[in-house]
């Protein structure tokens, strides 16, 4: 959602209603995730006429897993790909080497790329 506003209005305040048209995300569990982002300090509230929401450390210095994990949890990408509760390295399932790798080279995507690479390069 946030990655639909302006590199260079990343320093201005926004208002859930207005990303949330831009991302075609409904505006109740946007907020939920934009609360989550304030508690984890990328964000935040802004409150007041003219209030919403701003970056509180500029989004070049969030890595997009820092976001990912803010959003589905430390542990959301931990699970078994296939569902199983007994996947592990000593008894893997089908996809275990398969997900293992993928897995690394998300991640590392994740963490070179930032919230700022992913933010429009003109304000719209």
């Amino acid at each position: 959602m946030v990655s639909r506003l302006s590199q260079a209005t990343y320093d201005e305040v926004f208002l859930a209603k207005d990303i949330c048209r831009k991302s075609r995300v409904p505006e109740h569990s946007a907020r939920k995730g934009l609360q989550l982002l304030v508690q984890r300090g990328i964000l935040k509230a802004v409150t007041g006429p003219g209030g919403g929401y701003k970056f509180k450390i500029h989004p070049r210095e969030v890595p997009l897993l820092r976001v990912v994990e803010t959003l589905d949890g430390d542990e959301a990408y931990q699970k078994c790909v296939m569902g199983l509760h007994r996947c592990s390295s000593k008894s893997p399932c089908a996809m275990h080497v398969a997900w293992m790798d993928l897995r690394e080279r998300l991640f590392k995507e994740l963490r070179n790329k930032t919230l700022f690479d992913l933010m429009k390069k003109k304000k719209s």
